[in-house]
């Protein structure tokens, strides 16, 4: 049995009646550049999300990039210092230290909890030590708190809101991998004063190539946003800032908005075989050692929307588990393995604090995850787990350094 990873094709096939003659429209008006099909999406997702404005960007890095660009801008700081998890895509780095015209960038990394997001108590302990600075020290400096809502579950939201509310904080959500998920019915993107959403491929709600899109309440923010991913121009010729060409593709937006009538349907299929993975893991014995933070998921405290489905292996058994399950057809991948004190570009920012960050990247596998998932395939990827748990090493040499 060959099972995909994520199936993309099986989407477009729903949304291809509606989806193609909308594009086949667009392609022979000659009109590639904006257009009603971008500003379409944009209230429709501005909408889904409970928000009032919605600005479709090229991809989520420029999404992230903007929001702290025009959080610089409304706040006129020129120190930028930001608080975020230390086991997240680089993006989230990469999009703080471009900002590079400022006196200073600060990030500080933080760790995740058991659910792989951030450990809201370590990050209350950053936060009010920066806050017994002086005034003086304090006025040039901008503070967010980056939240990245990782692998579809959501954050404490609660607690979060409560620290960046008491020591003046700003809230900026990364839903990247979060589309339509809620806290305690509450919609992520409603907790922060912006937040940045990739629409790559293979998200929740993904396009057939790269997008992004902001959300946010703010009328300024929207007005410096929407001059920033058009060269800083909100008249053409006229530029007020210096500012880049992260504009959505109109093909893009389209593609996009047809999948949204979807998005739900396919969340509420992504919860149920994340169910089913859960209780098929449960139920095997063999798999006593494998943990999944879902083993006592609070199933209606969130609505967790299952971007990735993780697991936790013993170290020195991934590489061969990945290579047993390969062998049956089953592929996986690592989110991340390499967290972000440990990439090349931010190892400055490396302290032994971050140790329970290393541990959980050492040990993580997603398991294949997408709503047109069997449960015939389900039970195949679970069955051939403890297939590989009941002789682990079977046929495979591990090295010593292992």
């Amino acid at each position: 049995m060959q099972i995909k990873f994520n199936d993309l094709g099986a989407q477009w096939k729903v949304i291809e009646p509606e989806a193609l003659p909308k594009i086949q429209k667009l392609l022979e008006s000659g009109n590639y550049i904006g257009g009603s099909a971008v500003g379409e999406f944009e209230t429709n997702f501005a909408k889904y999300c409970g928000i009032k404005y919605g600005i479709g960007v090229s991809n989520g890095t420029d999404a992230l990039k903007l929001c702290i660009q025009s959080l610089l801008l409304k706040y006129n700081k020129t120190k930028l210092r930001v608080i975020m998890p230390a086991n997240t895509y680089i993006a989230d780095a990469l999009a703080v230290s471009c900002q590079n015209d400022l006196d200073d960038v600060t990030i500080r990394l933080v760790n995740c909890n058991r659910y792989y997001q951030m450990d809201t108590m370590e990050l209350k302990e950053y936060v009010s030590k920066y806050d017994t600075e002086s005034y003086e020290t304090k006025k040039d400096w901008l503070n967010i708190i980056l939240v990245v809502h990782l692998y579809g579950r959501v954050n404490d939201m609660e607690e979060i809101s409560d620290i960046a509310k008491k020591y003046n904080w700003l809230i900026l959500e990364d839903a990247s991998q979060a589309h339509g998920a809620m806290f305690y019915n509450k919609m992520v993107g409603q907790f922060g004063v912006l937040t940045a959403y990739s629409l790559y491929p293979g998200k929740n709600l993904g396009a057939a190539g790269d997008a992004g899109i902001i959300t946010t309440n703010d009328d300024v923010l929207r007005s410096i946003i929407e001059s920033l991913r058009n060269y800083g121009s909100s008249q053409k010729y006229y530029y007020d800032y210096i500012g880049w060409n992260h504009r959505l593709d109109p093909i893009q937006a389209i593609i996009l908005n047809e999948k949204l009538k979807y998005l739900d349907i396919w969340n509420a299929k992504r919860i149920e075989i994340a169910k089913k993975y859960t209780e098929l893991i449960k139920s095997d014995q063999r798999l006593k050692s494998l943990r999944t933070q879902y083993h006592e998921e609070p199933w209606t405290k969130n609505k967790n929307v299952y971007h990735i489905y993780p697991v936790e292996i013993e170290k020195i058994y991934r590489d061969p588990l990945q290579k047993f399950l390969a062998a049956r057809g089953i592929p996986t991948i690592i989110h991340y393995p390499i967290p972000i004190h440990k990439t090349t570009p931010f190892n400055y920012l490396d302290n032994e604090l971050l140790e329970f960050t290393n541990i959980i990247c050492d040990r993580i596998l997603s398991l294949p995850m997408h709503p047109f998932l069997t449960d015939e395939e389900i039970t195949h990827v679970i069955t051939s787990i403890g297939d590989f748990y009941a002789n682990p090493f079977q046929g495979i040499t591990i090295s010593r350094s292992s």
